[in-house]
């Protein structure tokens, strides 16, 4: 279990690290003398080589062994975020970034293809908890970066993730070396380079995690401003109902498991999580004459389903190739992050046009992601031993 914890915590820094900053980027751009509207272009720095970084750390992973790219990385993260903490212009705070995306790229997703490779029967909790601490890390980032700039500095946030991942570094090597699969072996082997990666079924999850993941956060980034104009409620009442709303998301990854055994396998179950999340975004955004009731009712929904189908579509991708699992796990984050930018950018150009035209949105986006989960045929063994 404390192997475990260390991998929560992992996912924890890449959740905290990447939503630390939107409600610091004034402070930010007073110290380092720049608009705060420049500061968002730290979130670029670091997402950017994350999607490039992470399909490549997860593939080196899959030949050379989890542990010899996780332990580096979290250092170079940690040590990447202490300089963040003590850069004094914008532009070396922009290198920062890209060193700590960069680095990131080698956490989370190998992460989750170290719980994935607890075998079958143990994976599916693993791989919930892990993504409780992703969710953790992006529900408790924006608190710790107000309260730190509040009381102290910006840099103390990132000062202490820093910290806590070069700690972690540093204490747990000696475990995670122990860390093996049921069978005993090594995560990864030297002639897993030559495996497919692209199985039948990883392109479709691959496209239902940029499409159904990314335009599902992509969307719900806007809840807070159509709440704000349906029912004039006030900063801290919407902020209490995006800490309400990631409760309910960490609920949902902790039955994730009880539902996968429900639904029969995590595509099935995120196909069934993608629908009620579909349903959900269009009460949200497509009808004004609704009170709170039914539109909180639908935010409930969208975080308990949401919450289980993600990790359930993890769990899913873990088990298509046990070779390539590094890369695969690694590519989904990338897709994730890709289709969040991507969702984000457009549903926020067509909010202005209509909160309507958002459930259009993510209508598309999410039926998209249902289709290119559909069931894929397998040929059987006589057909194909005669082509």
């Amino acid at each position: 279990m404390s192997r475990l914890i260390f991998l929560f915590l992992i996912a924890f820094l890449v959740g905290a690290d990447e939503f630390l900053l939107g409600p610091i980027l004034t402070p930010i751009g007073t110290d380092l003398s720049v608009p705060p509207e420049r500061i968002a272009f730290f979130v670029t720095a670091y997402s950017l080589p994350l999607a490039i970084m992470a399909p490549v750390l997860g593939a080196v992973s899959d030949r050379y062994g989890r542990v010899a790219i996780l332990m580096p990385s979290t250092l170079v993260f940690g040590l990447a975020s202490i300089a963040t903490s003590l850069v004094t212009t914008f532009e070396t705070g922009i290198a920062t970034r890209i060193l700590t995306g960069a680095a990131s790229g080698g956490m989370l997703g190998i992460a989750m293809a170290m719980a994935g490779d607890l075998g079958e029967k143990a994976a599916p909790r693993a791989i919930a908890f892990v993504t409780s601490g992703l969710t953790l890390g992006i529900i408790l980032s924006p608190g710790i970066g107000a309260l730190s700039a509040e009381m102290w500095s910006w840099r103390f946030a990132f000062a202490v993730l820093g910290g806590l991942a070069v700690f972690m570094a540093m204490a747990g090597l000696p475990s995670l070396r122990k860390m093996r699969a049921p069978d005993h072996r090594p995560y990864a082997g030297r002639d897993n380079a030559s495996s497919p990666l692209f199985v039948p079924g990883a392109w479709g999850s691959l496209i239902a995690i940029a499409f159904g993941l990314g335009g599902a956060v992509g969307c719900f980034a806007l809840a807070g401003e159509r709440l704000r104009d349906l029912f004039q409620f006030e900063t801290a009442t919407i902020g209490m109902i995006y800490a309400a709303f990631g409760i309910l998301t960490l609920i949902g990854n902790a039955t994730m498991p009880w539902a996968l055994s429900r639904a029969g396998s995590g595509r099935a179950l995120m196909r069934i999580a993608l629908a009620f999340v579909l349903a959900a975004i269009v009460v949200t955004f497509a009808f004004d004459a609704l009170g709170p009731v039914p539109i909180g009712l639908a935010l409930v929904v969208w975080a308990v389903l949401g919450g289980m189908g993600a990790p359930g579509l993890q769990t899913h991708i873990a088990q298509l190739s046990p070779t390539r699992r590094g890369a695969l796990m690694a590519l989904a984050g990338s897709s994730m992050n890709l289709g969040l930018a991507g969702a984000s950018a457009l549903a926020a150009t067509v909010y202005p046009a209509g909160a309507e035209w958002v459930a259009v949105v993510g209508a598309g986006l999410l039926a998209a992601a249902i289709v290119a989960l559909r069931p894929v045929p397998v040929a059987k063994p006589e057909l194909a031993s005669a082509r």
